[in-house]
C-alpha cells in the first residue's frame, strides 16, 4: 500500500464514521507516524508504506472513527503561534480563544510590568500566550485540576516560559489573594456549557473532554458569578478582566460583572460573528 493509498483508504474510513474534517484527520495522523510535513506526504504518495507504519497509522485512524479526538492521539495542538501538549485532562484549546488573548494584550498595551491573573488555566494556552507576548509580565494561572496543572507546567516548560509563569492549584483566584488589588488583568476561559447542552456536543467533546472544564456546577452563569467579584476585589484601578463566554451568553455575563461594580467595556466577537469575549474594566476611584 502506497502513502497515497493508505490516505485515501483512511479518509474514507473517518468519512463513514461521521468525522466532518477526514481528509485533514487522515493526514495529520499520518504525519504524526511518519513524523513528515505536509510537502514531503504530497511529493512522496506514490512511495510504498511500511508495514510498522501502516499498523501504527491504522490504529490511530480507528481510534479517530470511533470519535476520540485528534489532538489526543497526536498529543498535540497549535494555539498563538505555540505548539502545545494535552491529553484527556485539559480542554483542547480552541481558536475562538484566541479573540480573549488578544483583548487581554490590548487591554495591557499601556500597562508596564503588569501583573496578570489566568483563572481556569487548564493546557495553559491562555497564560503561556501573554507570557510569550509580553516579556515584562508577571503571568500566575491557577486550576483545580492538578493533573491540568501537570501538563500546564509542561507546556512552560517545553516553551522555556516555566520561569515566567508560575502555576497554582485552587479555586479561581484564591490561590492569589495576597496580591489583591494589584492585578492589571484577570482572564479566564470558564466552563460554561449547560448540562443540558450535553447530548447534542459532538462525541469528541462530550465524551472525551474533561467535565470540570466544560460543564459549571449550576447553571451556565454559575462561574461568572463567582468570578466577578474577585475579579473586582483582584484588581487594581483601571485593571481590566477579560472571559470567554458562550453563545447567547454575553449580555448575561456583561450584567454579572457590572452587578460586581465592574464597567463594561466591550464585547468581541468570534469569526463567525457570535459575541465571545467580555471585556470589563474596575473603575478608577
Amino acid at each position: 500500500m502506497t502513502v497515497a493509498e493508505a490516505l485515501s483508504r483512511a479518509a474514507r474510513r473517518l468519512d463513514e464514521a461521521g468525522v466532518s474534517s477526514a481528509p485533514h484527520d487522515a493526514e495529520a495522523l499520518l504525519r504524526h507516524v511518519l513524523g513528515w510535513d505536509r510537502a514531503r506526504v504530497v511529493v512522496e504518495g506514490g512511495a510504498p508504506l511500511d508495514p510498522e507504519s501502516e499498523t501504527s497509522f491504522f490504529a490511530l485512524v480507528d481510534e479517530r472513527a470511533a470519535r476520540r479526538p485528534l489532538q489526543h492521539l497526536t498529543g498535540r495542538t497549535w494555539f498563538w503561534r505555540q505548539e502545545l501538549l494535552v491529553s484527556p485532562d485539559v480542554l483542547v484549546p480552541r481558536p475562538e480563544t484566541e479573540v480573549l488573548v488578544e483583548a487581554a494584550l490590548d487591554a495591557l498595551r499601556d500597562v508596564e510590568r503588569p501583573l496578570v491573573a489566568d483563572v481556569g488555566t487548564g493546557s495553559g494556552c491562555i497564560a503561556l500566550a501573554i507570557a510569550s507576548e509580553r516579556p515584562d509580565a508577571e503571568v500566575h494561572a491557577t486550576d483545580l485540576s492538578p493533573a491540568a496543572l501537570g501538563v500546564a507546567r509542561d507546556n512552560a516548560r517545553r516553551l522555556q516560559l516555566d520561569h515566567r509563569v508560575r502555576f497554582h492549584e485552587g479555586d479561581l483566584l484564591a490561590p492569589l489573594v495576597a496580591s489583591f488589588g494589584r492585578f492589571a488583568l484577570v482572564a479566564s476561559n470558564p466552563p460554561y456549557v449547560g448540562a443540558e447542552e450535553a447530548p447534542a456536543l459532538p462525541p469528541e467533546v462530550r465524551d472525551h473532554e474533561p467535565p470540570l472544564a466544560l460543564f459549571p456546577p449550576g447553571d451556565r452563569l454559575s462561574v461568572y458569578r463567582r468570578l466577578a467579584p474577585q475579579a473586582a476585589s483582584a484588581l487594581r484601578p483601571g485593571g481590566v478582566l477579560v472571559v470567554e463566554v458562550g453563545a447567547g451568553m454575553a449580555a448575561e455575563v456583561a450584567a454579572v460583572a457590572q452587578a460586581a461594580g465592574l464597567r463594561l467595556a466591550r464585547t468581541i466577537p468570534d469569526l463567525a460573528g457570535i459575541p465571545r469575549t467580555v471585556v470589563a474594566l474596575r473603575p478608577v476611584e
